[in-house]
């Protein structure tokens, strides 16, 4: 069961990635112009982040199991459009669609695994695993969108999705057990979930926007005011609605909302570094597409020990000390990307720091997760895992869209400076890697929130010890532990 929701967000997480690669070749063959480009990839994040909160409460209220199947039906089903389109509004429709599908997958396969695995030591194994894939599938989602855009055709990099989707649903009904309703049916707050819906999808596409409309430009604050007023209805509505769209124990709990920011901040760091640092191999070393997935494996390996290192320090009393030092170690590897150049070596530069962010970012995902998912209670863990998961993407795609900008602004301001275009180039990653370290440092801060507010809820559950040599007996207005 692990391995078949580990294999869906795997599969979620790669598409997330893989089209990067294909981007030179899908423009040539559909005659996709810059900004319609841009959408291939933008599509897919904008509605994945979107629709996150409306699929986390669907897992909860219609079964985990049912919205499983329902939904790798439909990104399979959008994968193949994908991968026949012919041309640009059939394929960003389509990506529109796999983001869609994704965003009501992905709650449903976590939810699961809370579900299945609810004693503390396995759990934390079972998110440790969870954890690696978030950096195992961008990465992987780099290499083999280079391996199969060299030796195939890029359609490939959307139809390798098919068999893993057609192998899910056959061992789906064989290793998930089916959905058991627990008391009444709870209704859905529909208009709850469209305004935050509306909000994010509005935030992104405001910020990818900017591009051609500047950040004080009276479109870009309006639709900002606009997001604002959204997500302020949508909190009202969360506070005091009898059905809300998020449980409000969730909003009470501190650990639950700095582990969520957390997500949002380290993701941020991690997918736009990906995306700079791939720009950086191809434009600036010139190398292949697929010798620059290639050189993603120490990251992979990286991430994956130090989730595996972290899994088993979570039920010790050393497993809040990554919240604070991952953060840190990750920071450090962005800090010394920012100083590479156009000369600089694969094995002495590159690699320290790719291992470095690996290792860092690998060792504190693990225990954030369990802190963002293990306030959610029975029935909860499809909306909770929406919540983390709602961060993690709107993290990646407000962060690639907001320093693109700024490092394109930076590249334009040395060239005009009388730098040539390679150099300018390089400066202006260089830039966007120094302002991707300072976000890493803040998630240590948010982690070191996070392990304060952990140890606190960790001593309230633990009733006072009575005295020695006496029984500890309830009186009369004795309540439960708090």
């Amino acid at each position: 069961m692990l391995v078949l929701v580990c294999a869906a967000q795997f599969m979620l997480l790669v598409d997330d990635t893989i089209v990067n690669l294909a981007l030179p070749s899908i423009s040539e063959e559909l005659d996709l112009t810059g900004a319609g480009l841009s959408w291939v990839n933008n599509a897919y994040f904008l509605t994945f982040g979107g629709f996150l909160l409306i699929g986390g409460r669907l897992a909860d209220a219609v079964g985990r199991r049912r919205l499983f199947a329902i939904s790798m039906a439909a990104f399979v089903a959008a994968s193949l459009l994908c991968g026949v389109a012919d041309d640009d509004a059939v394929l960003i429709a389509a990506r529109g669609l796999q983001g869609t599908a994704g965003a009501m997958l992905s709650p449903a396969a976590l939810a699961i695994l809370l579900a299945t695995f609810r004693q503390p030591a396995e759990r934390a194994r079972a998110l440790g695993a969870w954890a690696a894939l978030t950096g195992l599938g961008a990465a992987t989602g780099l290499l083999a969108g280079g391996a199969l855009v060299e030796l195939t055709d890029w359609r490939w990099i959307f139809w390798i999705n098919l068999p893993i989707g057609a192998a899910a649903l056959f061992l789906l009904p064989r290793l998930v057990a089916p959905d058991v309703r627990h008391g009444r049916k709870s209704s859905t707050d529909i208009v709850g979930a469209l305004m935050a819906t509306t909000a994010l999808l509005l935030l992104v596409y405001t910020v990818v926007e900017t591009e051609k409309h500047g950040w004080s430009s009276h479109r870009t604050l309006a639709s900002f005011a606009l997001v604002v007023v959204l997500l302020a209805g949508f909190a009202a509505r969360q506070l005091t609605g009898k059905e809300p769209l998020v449980p409000r124990s969730l909003f009470r709990t501190r650990s639950v909302l700095y582990a969520d920011l957390t997500v949002l901040v380290a993701a941020s760091g991690l997918f736009a570094m990906f995306f700079f640092l791939t720009l950086y191999m191809q434009q600036v070393l010139g190398w292949s597409a697929l010798r620059s997935g290639l050189s993603y494996l120490p990251f992979t390996v990286a991430m994956g020990v130090g989730s595996a290192i972290s899994a088993k320090l979570l039920q010790t009393r050393w497993g809040s000390v990554p919240l604070c030092t991952g953060p840190v170690v990750a920071a450090i590897g962005l800090w010394m990307m920012s100083g590479l150049d156009a000369g600089s070596d694969y094995a002495t530069a590159l690699v320290p720091a790719l291992v470095a962010v690996g290792f860092g970012l690998g060792t504190a995902f693990v225990p954030v997760m369990a802190a963002a998912t293990g306030g959610s209670g029975e029935g909860g863990g499809g909306i909770a895992s929406a919540l983390m998961t709602t961060c993690q993407q709107i993290g990646g795609a407000l962060s690639i869209a907001a320093l693109a900008t700024v490092a394109t602004a930076r590249s334009e301001d040395l060239v005009r400076d009388g730098s040539p275009p390679g150099d300018a180039a390089v400066g202006g990653f260089s830039h966007a890697f120094h302002i991707q370290a300072g976000v890493l440092g803040s998630a240590a801060v948010l982690g070191v929130l996070l392990a304060l507010a952990l140890r606190r809820e960790k001593n309230r559950e633990v009733p006072a010890e009575a005295p020695a040599g006496r029984e500890a007996v309830p009186g009369p207005t004795s309540g439960p532990v708090r």
